[in-house]
């Protein structure tokens, strides 16, 4: 799995909008669209960077610390 298949599998899994990753992640509603779609990727320090965070929403889902509408299905 490659990272705009690994960042969006992990966004639709907490439930967010790009627009709510973009925040989490304090880049663009754009970037964040083009990586999805593999049309540009982020430097490696940014993917490591952006996968970590998204790792530590999912697992803060599955403890219970997001908002009911961002918990992982």
């Amino acid at each position: 799995m490659n990272f705009a298949e690994k960042l969006k599998a992990s966004r639709e899994r907490l439930g967010l909008t790009q627009a709510e990753t973009a925040a989490l992640l304090d880049v663009s509603c754009e970037a964040i669209s083009k990586w999805e779609r593999g049309l540009s990727t982020p430097a490696a320090i940014t993917q490591e960077g952006a996968l970590s965070r998204v790792s530590s929403a999912e697992r803060a889902a599955e403890a219970g610390g997001v908002p009911k509408k961002h918990r992982a299905k």
